[in-house]
């Protein structure tokens, strides 16, 4: 099963995101940063990322630049989550390179169909 990377500095969101996902049996990392989070992708085979804008350190729009000058990450989708949903902040998560751009809440549907197509874009 893929897994994936759920970055976001509330614990309370991170288990409601992992709750969505484990119903679809991915396996999930948490991170609470971005500096967590690229911890965490360096010691796992991650194949998704799902990441908050606001957190504390490192925003989701520092980990997502930094992941994409990574060679080795350049091919991960990224699913930027937040609550920021005007048009520029929406602009500036696909130029950092967010694949899908989501406003809190989201569906449950939404964001399973989302990750869905992006990992079947993946694989072919």
């Amino acid at each position: 099963m893929p897994r994936i990377l759920v970055v976001d500095d509330s614990s309370t969101v991170r288990k409601l995101i992992i709750n969505i996902l484990k119903k679809e049996d991915y396996e999930t990392v948490e991170a609470v940063d971005g500096v967590d989070a690229l911890e965490k992708l360096a010691q796992n085979d991650i194949d998704l990322i799902i990441a908050d804008l606001n957190m504390p350190r490192m925003n989701g729009l520092e980990l997502i630049r930094t992941i994409r000058q990574d060679p080795l990450y350049t091919d991960i989708p990224i699913v930027m989550l937040t609550t920021e949903g005007s048009d520029e902040d929406k602009k500036r998560g696909f130029e950092a390179g967010a694949n899908v751009y989501l406003v809190k809440p989201a569906p449950p549907s939404l964001i399973l169909y989302k990750i869905g197509s992006l990992l079947g874009a993946k694989d072919q």
